[in-house]
């Protein structure tokens, strides 16, 4: 099974993402970067590595029967972050992936996480010790995040197989009026119910 948080800061997929990988039994949780270079060699870089991942996720599928692999944001990640502050273009590499995505496991699960009032996500900001002068700052960019979000997943959905190989199931979670147990908890029925 493969799980897929996405979401901007703020939005408590880490926290959900690391809970996950403490209840469920033989299971991993990676955390995919991308990288500072920016231009040609930034793009290069950055869809390397995601060839890499795409490897490795295949190669566990293939040895790692019943194994959950959780990863805590992906691939549209990078989209929403180089649409908003690259300068290279990776939209043809996203396409691509979506495309690959329903092939690397048998369960695929993407949770994409928001938070749609602008006095929660100020708050959550606060608590994870943002300097005080960058919270409102913090907050906007979150919100201008979660806007890219929205468009990508929903590309996603547009470019994905949803007839190939894979079981993809893809669900948003408001968690404005939701803690943390209650989202782990969600998400764990969600996956269970399946």
């Amino acid at each position: 099974m493969l799980i897929i948080l996405e979401g901007a800061r703020g939005t408590g997929k880490s926290s959900v993402a690391y809970k996950l990988r403490q209840r469920l039994k033989h299971s991993t949780l990676i955390n995919p970067t991308g990288f500072h270079e920016d231009g040609e060699k930034g793009l290069a870089k950055i869809s390397n590595y995601y060839d890499g991942i795409f490897d490795l996720l295949y190669k566990w599928k293939a040895k790692m029967n019943g194994y959950t692999t959780i990863l805590d944001r992906f691939f549209p990640t990078e989209m929403v972050f180089s649409s908003l502050y690259k300068e290279y273009d990776f939209y043809q590499k996203f396409k691509s992936l979506c495309k690959l995505l329903p092939t690397l496991d048998d369960k695929i699960y993407i949770f994409f996480f928001t938070v749609s009032d602008k006095d929660v996500l100020e708050e959550r900001l606060k608590r994870d010790k943002i300097p005080f002068a960058q919270v409102e700052e913090s907050v906007e960019e979150s919100l201008k995040q979660q806007d890219s979000y929205y468009k990508y997943i929903d590309e996603l959905k547009r470019h994905i197989d949803w007839d190939g190989e894979g079981s993809v199931k893809l669900i948003e979670i408001d968690t404005v009026h939701m803690n943390q147990e209650e989202v782990n908890e969600f998400v764990l029925r969600r996956i269970k119910k399946e």
